[in-house]
């Protein structure tokens, strides 16, 4: 590719205010130069530069993801763990993992993730003694489809040394048989029992893992991903990045008992560039809905409990304070109402004693959020991060453990009313990692069947150009690079994709149709299978 091009001939989503008439944009040095008329684009992109004419297909900013588990999701997509996602039954799932063995088996254990027991006839939860059956003496952990438990087998319990003396840690629960004994399934802090004894996997097999993933993302349309996790995740990624091989640009979000480590790195620069830089701290104050152990302002239905807080008001509000006071954003997981009201507490006391700059704050998931907090987020000035996908497996699951009250999940509509910012993810490898799915469930708010046909609650329906802006701008502003990318404007980097046909006027049913044709990242593409761009 040269150094400059004009692309002509397309219909444009601007993502910003610009000429609603443009239907071209010149490139140069990476980033976009002109966007307006061909002519313009041309003239702009100088004598000889190439010309791409997309006849007429969808040009849009870059899709962002704004929460993944990325070393997590390369392992999966590189089948280095068992993917039990959509498994329906348990016999299914120990048929998916008796397959897996011994390619998934990483450091003396099997790994895997992606299971449910709400998608299962009973809604029971699995035992040791269930995946000991295809798992024999290899020590074998499969996190739940949420990532909050933890399925070990009695070979891992050992290894972890979870007995019936065991006690369940603060903001943790090993789920027992009616003599104390551990059943193989952890929550929360708990699983970390389990975690904490299994072998890290090296750098060396997160970078072969990465290597082998990140095409696949390219395809999809991301040119972005924030990335929230522990371990050697972000050692891998700088090392694909020094030698040339990321494609696309990372925020990394770090664990917040790192908080002295990154703030050192602010201090020091942290190796950021335009390709990987410092997004925040990711916290957690609850679990999640899947085990009921997201934290309820009332009970599950037809339970006494009302789920877990890992965090304490007091504490959280002291942390929120810190980490304002050092300029770092916070990404916390909240996905209960009782969850989310705590934070938004914490923020108010430290937004009113406050004068200094805010941080992009954030609340990740935002799942269910009570009708009087819904405008604080605006108020505060919090950005709602939520994954769209996670309405294809929980619409089932919210029905049945929160009834009515599950009017209030997923408040997409609401939230925006009141002037909340809404950065979309999908909390890959939980949700499928592809934007046009989120999308699509931020629109539609169907399951994966198709219902119910009207959408489920649609009053909190987005558009199609709202929904494109939670992975667009409102990605690029969560993780404060709104000024260089997020749009289609001149000075911002040249990070866009081509679409096979124009979402915004296609029917909410054909949405399924829309295809990804092209990728481009700093100018070059980085998905291209039809040479629109020619040989980079």
């Amino acid at each position: 590719m040269q150094m400059a091009y004009a692309v002509t001939n397309a219909e444009l989503f601007h993502g910003a205010a610009a000429d609603p008439a443009a239907s071209a944009l010149a490139v140069s040095g990476g980033r976009i130069a002109c966007v307006g008329s061909t002519a313009d684009a041309v003239a702009v992109a100088g004598p000889g530069a190439r010309v791409v004419d997309l006849q007429g297909r969808f040009l849009c900013p870059g899709f962002v993801d704004c929460h993944v588990h990325l070393s997590w999701l390369a392992m999966t997509l590189s089948g280095r763990t068992v993917d039990c996602d959509g498994t329906r039954t348990l016999q299914e799932t120990l048929q998916r993992v008796r397959e897996a063995l011994p390619r998934a088996v990483v450091g003396g254990w099997l790994r895997g993730r992606g299971w449910d027991k709400n998608q299962w006839p009973g809604d029971l939860f699995p035992t040791a003694r269930d995946l000991d059956t295809v798992t024999g003496d290899v020590p074998a952990a499969l996190a739940s489809h949420d990532g909050h438990s933890v399925w070990a087998n009695s070979a891992a319990l050992r290894a972890a040394r979870v007995t019936q003396e065991t006690p369940d840690p603060p903001g943790g629960r090993i789920i027992r048989d009616a003599t104390g004994q551990p059943t193989g399934v952890l929550q929360e802090a708990a699983a970390a029992l389990i975690w904490d004894a299994m072998p890290n996997p090296l750098r060396e097999e997160i970078s072969a893992a990465l290597r082998e993933a990140l095409p696949q993302l390219s395809a999809l349309g991301l040119t972005g991903l924030h990335n929230c996790e522990a371990g050697d995740g972000r050692s891998a990624i700088l090392q694909l990045r020094d030698g040339g091989a990321l494609p696309l640009r990372i925020a990394h979000y770090h664990p917040a008992d790192q908080f002295e480590e990154v703030v050192e790195l602010t201090r020091s620069g942290g190796g950021e560039d335009q390709w990987v830089r410092l997004g925040g701290l990711k916290v957690f104050v609850d679990g999640a809905l899947g085990g009921q152990t997201a934290a309820m302002l009332e009970p599950y239905e037809g339970s006494e409990q009302a789920g877990l807080l890992t965090m304490d008001p007091e504490e959280f509000a002291n942390l929120a304070w810190r980490a304002t006071e050092a300029g770092l954003a916070l990404a916390v997981h909240a996905i209960g109402d009782r969850a989310v009201r705590m934070v938004l507490d914490g923020f108010r006391q430290v937004r009113s004693a406050w004068s200094g700059p805010w941080p992009r704050h954030r609340i990740e998931h935002a799942q269910h959020v009570h009708p009087a907090d819904q405008p604080c987020f605006g108020q505060l000035e919090i950005i709602a991060s939520v994954q769209p996908a996670h309405m294809l497996a929980d619409i089932v699951t919210c029905e049945r453990h929160l009834g009515a009250r599950s009017r209030w999940a997923f408040p997409l509509r609401s939230l925006l009313q009141g002037g909340a910012r809404l950065a979309f993810g999908s909390d890959a490898p939980v949700e499928t990692v592809d934007p046009l799915v989120g999308l699509r469930s931020a629109v539609q708010r169907r399951r994966h069947d198709g219902t119910p046909a009207e959408g489920w609650y649609p009053e909190q329906k987005l558009t199609v150009a709202e929904a494109l802006r939670g992975y667009t701008l409102d990605a690029a502003y969560a993780s404060g690079e709104e000024a260089a990318r997020g749009s289609l404007e001149p000075g911002k980097l040249a990070d866009f994709v081509v679409l096979s046909r124009n979402p915004l006027t296609t029917p909410p049913d054909e949405l399924q149709d829309v295809r990804v044709e092209a990728t481009v990242v700093g100018g070059r593409p980085t998905y291209d299978p039809q040479g629109l761009f020619g040989a980079p």
